[in-house]
């Protein structure tokens, strides 16, 4: 918990913000962020998509170290942090440290029954691109059901209501690329 509170707080110095100021851009209260960066509670994954977006950053940020004068990053997905959803399962961010974009990339993980409610985590972008990398899930999207497998992919307009559930017995992961 100190580790991202500290980071938290770097990134914050960095820009010059108070807390107060980051509390206001992140929609947050500033006791709360005081209470993170103390390391005295532990963020949700909501809460750091919020910081993300005060600061003007990938959640990923809040976890890797970006190496100096580098024009190129190469990962194993085995070495990127996963966060755990409250609803079963986990992301992964993919985002490259060095390369501010107008895009954010992250694996999605949802165990059997898992859901991935993107307005529970403060997610607000304007359009997501998903391949299903394996698995199948069902995409609830304003008012209608998409039944997506292994290999199949869409573009949405992300500002409308929906929610992604696997509603088969194995896992299934998701590329999931949205705007930022």
């Amino acid at each position: 918990m100190l580790t991202i509170g500290a980071t938290i707080k770097t990134f914050r110095e960095q820009q010059e913000l108070s807390q107060r100021g980051l509390a206001e851009q992140a929609g947050i209260s500033a006791a709360a962020l005081s209470q993170l960066e103390a390391g005295r509670v532990s963020p949700s994954v909501a809460t750091l998509e919020k910081l993300a977006d005060g600061l003007g950053i990938s959640i990923a940020s809040f976890f890797l170290q970006a190496e100096k004068d580098k024009d190129i990053e190469i990962f194993h997905l085995h070495d990127r942090p996963s966060v755990s959803l409250d609803q079963g399962g986990h992301f992964v961010p993919l985002t490259a440290l060095n390369r501010p974009t107008g895009f954010e990339p992250m694996l999605v993980q949802l165990d059997a029954g898992g859901r991935f409610e993107e307005s529970q985590y403060g997610i607000n972008s304007a359009h997501a691109f998903v391949w299903v990398r394996s698995g199948s899930a069902l995409l609830e999207y304003d008012g209608r059901e998409y039944h997506l497998s292994e290999m199949q992919s869409l573009y949405y307009d992300a500002r409308k209501q929906h929610n992604w559930r696997n509603i088969s017995d194995t896992r299934c992961e998701l590329l999931m690329v949205r705007s930022r």
